[in-house]
């Protein structure tokens, strides 16, 4: 199966591949796209389906002054590694063909499947079977296709060769859509990845019948011989391997000999706090919730995580790079506030460490960084360079065909000129989620064009069928895998941008495998910050530190009562501003609480309290025991802490 993974090269989803597979009873199903895309949802799609699912890869290979295409199927799990190995390094060649030799390295554990397809236009095919046959052996096996019972001219002399040779023939099916009906659709879905307008003289009459087929398609296709079934069903089933079950794979910070990273990193965290105190003595409360935390990171093996963090936030600021003072779960840490990655004293502002890392819930820490988005590339050029090239890649992420985008993509292919493009466009709106049945459905003027023309009928056909299907790769705008070994030992890697790899799979697909993601966000708030301070410091003014700016400000309190925001990180939305207008800030808390109250169903509370703030409303609490807990928010629940100690109240 060539799955829709592999970006319009297929038609065949998942979610309709796998009913089919039941309903035909099959017993084993190969996925063999021409990059490792898909893999783990595949694999476990069709366990859960308790279909065996095989592991495989199309390449290929260059054969003196020509490629020839081969499908590797892992069958051990050496096997495997090489497959991740053979993807990774087809990808990030210029030339997308795998040299001969490499071949020859990465053969042991795979098999390999040469298809009659494949061989028509070759003169002297015998001697890259040869060839084969001698880099694997009993391992090597011609697949003889029949596409809808076709026999192909050459196939008896293939046969016969192979049997000479004592080279295995099995029965093969390669499948780019579904059913024979889905062959049009993956047509015009070829011609979008291509870029071409599809004309009557375009549609590939050889590809026609690249369907799966059914169970009794393929037995009569192989009726008079069922041996090469057989041979088939063996050879998939002897291909073992699976991707397998990772632990968390945690990269490790060079330590200095004689040293741990759990106990460098409690000299670099009491050392961090106390030049945060200026003063070699630190409060028992500070010093015990120091302890706390470091008992509890160092329990759950995240100390090389801690120091890698304070490592890259450190060079950030040697090299003037304006980071964020934390956000999320990450600024109810003081081991983290100690080590300067945040700037928020936890203690202050009541965090608990608990909502960051809890030991009950074990998940890996979740520390997002905001840098400078012009900037951002050069601390991810730093950790590169300081952990290897090799162990460090930005995650990959793909872009669909949306409702819009296969609207026009499609009429595109159909050839319809600009002005239907844009008048399509139109018709369909601009509404989050929207898809093309709704647009169908809620359009009258959609639902006119369609009756205008039996053409306008058949591009909405084809644009249902493709609508969703992966479109196009990038880069994930934060995502930054790092690995203790090199990255191809665990997943498939691509060339990227700047000299810095991209993975082949996914977040999700990424994390299953145990390696540890981190998030380098670029933010645009912090680039203005920045060219302000350098303005002003240029012009002859000061030079700002952000951290010492005073917290009680009349002037900027002003501007945020006005709902004067626009530029200012998550204030500057229309209903933010008028939140801010009714809570009237006049102290940080505020701002704090208004952030936390602007989310669905929070948002409720916001005029009760506005009220209480103003004194316009009193402030009933439901119990003595919740005065200390609710007093600063006017008795309204605004923070998961107060809801952790209510509980505990």
């Amino acid at each position: 199966m060539h799955t829709s993974a592999d970006l319009l090269k297929s038609t065949i989803r998942l979610e309709q591949l796998i009913p089919f597979l039941q309903e035909q009873n099959t017993q084993a199903c190969a996925i063999v796209n021409s990059k490792l895309y898909g893999l783990l949802p595949f694999s476990k799609a069709l366990r859960q389906a308790n279909i065996h699912a095989v592991l495989g890869l199309s390449i290929n290979v260059q054969w003196h002054e020509r490629k020839v295409p081969l499908v590797l199927y892992a069958q051990t799990q050496e096997g495997y590694q090489h497959l991740l190995k053979i993807s990774s390094a087809v990808s990030i060649r210029e030339d997308d063909a795998l040299p001969w030799k490499w071949l020859e390295g990465y053969a042991a554990g795979c098999v390999a499947l040469l298809s009659s397809d494949d061989l028509a236009e070759d003169e002297d095919w015998t001697e890259v079977v040869s060839a084969l046959n001698r880099v694997f052996g009993k391992h090597l096996f011609m697949g003889i296709a029949r596409p809808a019972g076709v026999i192909a001219e050459k196939e008896e002399t293939y046969v016969a060769w192979c049997e000479t040779m004592n080279i295995a023939i099995v029965a093969s099916q390669s499948c780019y859509f579904l059913r024979p009906e889905d062959h049009f659709a993956f047509e015009v879905a070829r011609a979008i990845d291509t870029g071409e307008k599809l004309t009557g003289t375009m549609l590939s009459v050889n590809l026609q019948s690249y369907f799966a087929p059914t169970e009794e398609e393929w037995r009569s296709w192989f009726a008079d011989h069922p041996e090469w079934l057989e041979a088939s069903a063996t050879m998939l089933a002897s291909c073992t391997a699976e991707i397998p079950e990772m632990h968390v794979q945690m990269p490790k910070f060079p330590v200095p000999t004689g040293e741990t990273a759990e106990s460098l990193l409690a000299k670099e965290v009491f050392a961090g706090l106390a030049e945060r105190f200026k003063q070699t003595e630190i409060p028992h409360v500070y010093r015990e919730r120091l302890q706390y935390e470091l008992e509890i990171i160092c329990s759950m093996g995240f100390a090389d995580y801690f120091l890698i963090v304070a490592d890259f936030m450190h060079f950030a600021k040697e090299n003037r790079i304006l980071t964020g003072p934390g956000r999320g779960s990450s600024a109810s840490s003081l081991v983290a506030y100690s080590l300067s990655i945040t700037q928020v004293d936890p203690l202050v502002y009541g965090l608990l460490f608990e909502r960051f890392l809890n030991p009950e819930r074990v998940t890996l820490p979740d520390i997002d960084i905001d840098f400078v988005d012009s900037k951002r590339q050069k601390v991810i050029h730093y950790v590169a360079q300081k952990y290897g090239k090799a162990n460090v890649a930005q995650i990959i992420t793909f872009g669909t065909l949306s409702a819009k985008a296969v609207a026009r993509d499609v009429a595109r292919v159909f050839g319809f000129d600009a002005e239907i493009l844009e008048k399509i466009s139109k018709m369909i709106p601009n509404k989050p989620g929207i898809t093309l049945q709704r647009a169908v459905d809620e359009s009258q003027s959609l639902q006119g064009w369609l009756a205008e023309d039996e053409k306008h009928r058949r591009w909405l056909e084809v644009a249902l069928k493709l609508e969703g299907l992966p479109r196009n790769s990038s880069t994930h705008a934060a995502g930054i895998v790092l690995a203790p070994s090199p990255l191809v030992n665990t997943i498939p890697i691509e060339e990227g941008h700047d000299g810095i790899y991209c993975t082949q799979w996914p977040m999700g697909d990424v994390e299953a495998c145990g390696l540890v993601k981190m998030d380098f966000l670029g933010l645009r708030n912090l680039t203005i910050l920045e060219q302000v301070r350098w303005s002003i410091y240029k012009a002859g003014g000061p030079w700002i530190e952000f951290e010492l700016i005073p917290m009680q400000d009349e002037k900027t309190f002003q501007l945020l009562q006005k709902g004067d925001t626009l530029g200012i990180f998550q204030l500057e939305s229309e209903g933010m501003k008028q939140a801010l207008r009714g809570i009237h800030p006049t102290h940080f808390l505020d701002i704090v609480a208004v952030n936390a109250l602007y989310r669905p169903g929070p948002m409720d509370f916001i005029p009760i309290y506005a009220r209480r703030k103003a004194g316009k409303e009193p402030t009933n609490m439901l119990h003595p025991a919740l005065e200390p807990i609710l007093r600063e928010t006017f008795g309204v629940i605004v923070y998961q802490e107060q809801i952790s100690v209510t509980r505990s109240a």
